[in-house]
């Protein structure tokens, strides 16, 4: 059957390298930084303004791949309920299976000295603080009622 996986942890956790391992195995990723880096020529552009325009495509893509029949996983943080709900309600249109991969929730200092390693233009250790402790306050812990046919959790192996 058809699969889709959603990520689900704060910046830093590991989201895009555990990415590299699904696509290694055939899977589709779509992320919106991908994007981001497109309309920037390489080069990571976040300007509020064209986010919108940032969502609309990747669920434009999201759908265009389903209507393939690929497995597809979304490199995002997923962690609240209404962002999974994003991925959820049109895969259940295009018949895919749903999965949520619980990615390790780490300290923030861990997690923002791994985004620093590739902080996408931005060094301001202050403002990558600001965005773990907004996506920390999101966090819902995804369940089977959500519309999911499993949730796959990588152990954490410490801070």
């Amino acid at each position: 059957m058809k699969e889709l996986i959603i990520l689900v942890g704060n910046i830093g956790c590991g989201k895009s390298t555990i990415c590299k391992e699904y696509q290694k195995q055939g899977y589709v990723v779509i992320a919106r930084n991908h994007l981001r880096y497109a309309i920037g020529g390489g080069t990571y552009v976040f300007n509020p303004e064209y986010e919108p325009i940032i969502y609309e495509i990747e669920l434009s893509m999201l759908e265009s791949f389903m209507e393939q029949g690929v497995n597809i996983v979304v490199d995002e943080v997923g962690v609240s309920r209404a962002m999974r709900m994003r991925y959820i309600v049109p895969a259940r249109d295009y018949g895919y299976a749903v999965k949520c991969h619980v990615l390790p929730q780490l300290l923030q200092k861990t997690a923002v000295d791994r985004r620093m390693q590739n902080p996408h233009g931005q060094y301001d250790r202050e403002l990558w603080k600001q965005v773990w402790d907004k996506f920390q306050s999101l966090y819902e812990e995804p369940s089977l009622e959500e519309g999911l046919d499993a949730i796959i959790r990588t152990p954490t192996l410490g801070d």
